[in-house]
């Protein structure tokens, strides 16, 4: 949905055509301010989705826009009381904290509301904005006909939330076993933490993030770092693009001609399954040619719960072995040109006749997509 405001509000009296004055006005109350409750604690947000779940209907109702980057996420038994319901508080308690709407914006969304042929709706905004726009319910006639579940969340969350659910899964499973570990007295003389671990089967969660560019891979693992508890690193396939100079004449056909998918797998994947630190470089692509690479990137695997590598070639056949699991992101190409447009500006030309041209023939050649755990359509995620 890639209207304004206005082109929201008919969508959503199209879907609910017994929406009243004050369901407009609320309508754009949460498209301004997001969350309009109250976020308590993370227990009782959980607890009052537990509880509303249980008086929700069974089939699963995809996420519908409000505009400014929020949607309503319905609440449904056809959520997973363990898996997504946990999640989804935190995405709850986040939206509320990113919250930055203004009375201006407000204004604005009241006056385009104005123009529809809705019976009362001028007045009783008029009405509503001279008493100062206080919080405003769902009308009874709206409760009645379709008894609204749900919570307002930033639309990224609401659309990875499947994708986040698995590796939610994965660092809570390594959280408990490392509460089940023996007393520290079972470790052996002179051995590192990172071993001790691993001897006893516990190591971070490997997890890798591919996917064509534009589809929002970076914006995902800022979300995971936002909403899976616990500690976690980030390693950017940005950091390991080959130099120049070590490439192969035929690079270009190759698939991942261009990364060190050698220097991934020695620096940051096998360490992690042998319990040693990681430390690398990360490649500096505007760097002087004897010195392509800055300061090293350290971190421990006994301080880490999860470990996601980000962006393309990262699920490249020859790492593919390392994860627990594989997430492919994707967006409908019309999209995809619109967003590298805005991100590439002068520079987008070149970069989908070579790059993008590049990462195409990748997926072909190396069925990224149809060898992941899961694929993600991020086509209407951002606003």
């Amino acid at each position: 949905m890639r209207g304004g405001f206005l082109d929201i509000a008919r969508e959503h009296w199209a879907r609910y055509p017994l929406m009243e004055p004050q369901d407009f006005a609320k309508l754009a109350c949460q498209s301004t301010f997001g969350p309009a409750h109250m976020v308590r604690s993370p227990d009782k947000v959980l607890a009052a989705l537990l509880a509303e779940r249980k008086e929700t209907g069974a089939e699963p109702l995809p996420p519908e826009s409000v505009g400014n980057g929020l949607c309503r996420f319905h609440i449904t038994q056809a959520l997973s009381t363990l898996s997504e319901l946990p999640l989804i508080g935190r995405m709850f308690i986040r939206t509320a904290a990113l919250a930055e709407g203004t009375e201006a914006g407000l204004a604005r969304k009241l006056e385009e509301l104005a123009a529809l042929p809705v019976p009362g709706l001028g007045e009783y905004l008029e009405s509503w904005r001279r008493e100062g726009c206080p919080p405003v319910h769902h009308s009874d006639a709206f409760r009645a006909a379709y008894n609204p579940h749900y919570r307002i969340l930033r639309r990224e969350f609401a659309g990875f939330l499947p994708a986040l659910v698995p590796i939610d899964r994965l660092t809570r499973e390594h959280y408990a076993a490392w509460l089940r570990l023996p007393r520290q007295e079972d470790r052996r003389p002179g051995e590192r933490p990172g071993a001790y671990l691993r001897r006893h089967g516990i190591r971070p969660c490997l997890a890798a993030v591919d996917g064509r560019c534009g589809s929002g891979k970076t914006g995902f693992s800022g979300v995971v770092e936002q909403l899976i508890p616990g500690s976690k690193h980030i390693a950017h396939m940005d950091d390991l693009y080959l130099p120049w100079e070590k490439r192969s004449p035929d690079w270009m056909e190759i698939p991942a001609g261009n990364m060190d998918l050698e220097r991934l797998q020695r620096e940051i994947l096998r360490p992690v399954l042998s319990g040693e630190p990681l430390t690398y470089p990360p490649f500096l692509p505007g760097g002087p040619v004897l010195n392509e690479y800055g300061e090293p990137i350290e971190t421990d695997p006994e301080d880490v719960e999860l470990i996601l590598v980000e962006g393309t070639y990262s699920q490249h056949p020859s790492l593919a072995k390392y994860y627990d699991y594989k997430l492919f992101l994707t967006c409908e190409k019309e999209e995809q040109t619109r967003r590298l447009q805005v991100r590439e500006g002068d520079y987008y030309p070149t970069f989908d006749r070579v790059w993008r041209a590049l990462e195409e023939a990748y997926f072909a050649a190396c069925g990224t997509e149809t060898a992941a755990d899961l694929v993600v359509d991020t086509t209407g995620f951002f606003d």
